[in-house]
């Protein structure tokens, strides 16, 4: 009579995916996921009165594309440090193969004056009820966004505010450094070139698909248009502004940074 004695290795393998599958239901299942923790930050200094602190828990999971915040905790009126947080995720919230972090920054009038500066991973199948988001002082220096290489979110055209739906994806211009501009109009991605003065933008054709969408985005061709010939620009702290006298357009921008 002969035994056969299982492999080592093909034992280890069994395991781990027996150790994977389980982990996946846990975190998949249908039960509630808690986050939660401090956030705080290690200067010795107290905020100015009606600040505001926001811990955000967001799907980071694209690197080509803003967080997307699955739920936020904001307390107003904050004083000293540390700043307690909980979050309570429904399971089906959460998507295999997506990544989660949490963030937390302080405002004053719109003003930022810490944020954290790491990424703060959760939801990944270990513990996350025990964090310590450590934020960081922000300096005057950088709280004007840069022009190139930001995320533009396009907010307002002509003064009517952008609305979008919950699964839409936000139109945007990102100017890259040197001399190309790419983004998403509402409905279809571009491309092009521009050069760039102290107060002046100048773009060249402007590329891009040719999808239809339905219902149409009534705010694309306008978009697009403003992207034709010189266009006049300024930054006001977080806010780029963009106008094009020619054909009688404005827009405002925000930056959105992509953590």
């Amino acid at each position: 009579m002969h035994f056969i004695r299982p492999h080592s290795g093909y034992l280890s393998l069994m395991l781990a995916a027996t150790i994977l599958v389980t982990g996946c239901s846990t975190l998949y299942g249908d039960r509630s996921h808690e986050v939660s923790g401090q956030a705080l930050y290690r200067e010795r200094m107290i905020v100015p009165a009606d600040s505001r602190l926001e811990v955000r828990l967001q799907d980071v999971s694209r690197a080509d594309a803003p967080a997307v915040i699955l739920d936020r905790v904001v307390r107003d009126n904050i004083a000293s440090p540390p700043y307690p947080f909980s979050f309570k995720v429904a399971a089906d919230q959460l998507q295999p193969g997506h990544s989660y972090s949490v963030s937390a920054r302080i405002t004053h009038n719109d003003r930022l004056l810490f944020i954290t500066d790491s990424r703060y991973r959760v939801l990944a199948g270990e513990k996350d009820t025990d964090l310590m988001l450590v934020m960081k002082k922000v300096n005057e220096e950088s709280t004007q966004a840069r022009l190139q290489n930001t995320y533009w979110k396009l907010t307002a055209l002509n003064g009517a505010v952008i609305e979008l739906d919950k699964e839409q994806r936000e139109p945007h211009l990102i100017l890259k450094q040197g001399d190309r501009v790419q983004g998403f109009s509402g409905c279809n991605q571009f491309m092009g070139q521009f050069t760039q003065t102290e107060n002046s933008l100048y773009f060249g054709p402007i590329a891009g698909t040719m999808r239809a969408c339905v219902p149409s985005i009534d705010y694309e061709h306008r978009f697009l248009q403003l992207l034709q010939g010189e266009v006049n620009w300024s930054i006001d702290g977080e806010q780029l502004h963009l106008s094009n006298p020619a054909n009688d357009l404005r827009a405002t921008f925000q930056a959105v940074y992509l953590k």
